[in-house]
């Protein structure tokens, strides 16, 4: 960089002091007031699960604290490494990675084995050596470990099954109390489920995956106490991304963004063409700026008995609210929020 006179200095300096206020205040216009806001992400291997993992780490107003694998796409071990592969890939280190159990608490459900395989290769995306390997303790005992170290209470948010979090719970339910919000992506309220739609040997059509996978920990978790903040299928699937929004990102320039614009079009490539749903990214900005979306409160029960509903989010209109539920999201508003973040610092 150029050096020039004092006056000069201070001039240039005010000016990108200002250009940063704008930019950030342009970026996080609506979001919580306190920042950054501390996450543990945790997921299950998903390539929109990845795609608002990526939103995260470049929104100047968040912290990933700590990345962790439950077991749904993933193969929770398998993931893991691909994960710290692509930190490296973005150049990002000191965020610790884990892999959770490789089953749900109770059952055997399980995603469909091509769709593991996919997750396993992370996409057929190459991605370079790792430069930290994953953590040798478990998904639950990280989660644990953070939210009793963080000065501010974090936020957990899961976009995959509740195993690792109910499994954190039943370790040190202590941690409650240092938790400041869960928010998830899961659940259908008043619309279909999407696993018999998805995987027709799969005789469910009110259940989602999420859910469906380990429902006896996202019991734990809905009762557990906790300000849930739910992201369902109702709103998830109001709102469609396509080529147009990949070649967005893609032209950011940023690892953050050139890589969800790839995951993207995988999607697009893989299932449909002219539009798909990336569901935790819906998730993910109801985090970073909850105005977005329309919201109510509702109480939340989960079918756990095995049966054609296993894993059905049931709404009890007697009992007192247990979840505040994104009903309407605008779309519109989220895709130019998402292309925005992705922009930033581009230059």
């Amino acid at each position: 960089m150029k050096r020039e006179s004092w006056a000069a200095r201070i001039i240039a300096g005010a000016l990108v002091a200002t250009l940063l206020v704008v930019c950030t205040k342009t970026a996080t216009a609506s979001d919580q007031k306190d920042s950054p806001i501390h996450i543990i992400w945790d997921d299950d291997g998903s390539p929109d699960g990845i795609i608002a993992l990526l939103y995260f780490l470049h929104h100047p107003g968040v912290k990933v604290e700590a990345i962790t694998v439950s077991c749904g796409e993933a193969h929770p071990d398998v993931f893991a490494e691909k994960l710290t592969r692509m930190l490296a890939f973005l150049g990002t280190t000191g965020i610790p990675v884990a892999a959770g159990r490789s089953k749900p608490l109770e059952g055997e459900n399980a995603f469909p084995e091509p769709w593991r395989k996919a997750t396993d290769t992370f996409w057929g995306i190459e991605l370079p050596e790792p430069i930290e390997k994953p953590q040798s303790m478990s998904a639950s005992q990280l989660i644990v470990e953070i939210v009793n170290k963080s000065q501010k209470p974090v936020i957990v948010f899961v976009s995959g099954n509740h195993t690792n979090l109910a499994e954190a719970l039943r370790l040190d339910p202590a941690i409650s109390k240092k938790i400041k919000t869960v928010e998830v992506m899961g659940g259908a309220l008043y619309t279909r489920g999407n696993i018999k739609s998805d995987w027709s040997k799969i005789n469910n059509k009110v259940a989602e995956w999420n859910i469906w996978v380990d429902p006896l920990a996202a019991k734990e978790v809905f009762t557990s106490g906790l300000t849930i903040n739910l992201t369902p299928l109702d709103a998830t699937n109001k709102v469609m991304w396509t080529k147009y929004n990949a070649s967005t990102w893609k032209k950011s320039g940023v690892p953050e963004g050139v890589l969800a614009a790839k995951l993207l079009q995988w999607m697009l490539d893989s299932w449909h063409p002219s539009g798909i749903y990336v569901w935790d990214l819906i998730a993910a900005v109801n985090v970073t700026t909850p105005k977005l979306c329309k919201s109510k409160q509702v109480h939340l029960k989960v079918v756990t008995e095995p049966g054609d509903n296993q894993g059905q989010t049931v709404v009890n209109k007697s009992l007192p609210p247990n979840t505040n539920v994104c009903i309407t999201p605008n779309g519109n508003k989220m895709k130019k929020h998402v292309k925005k973040i992705f922009n930033l610092r581009s230059e």
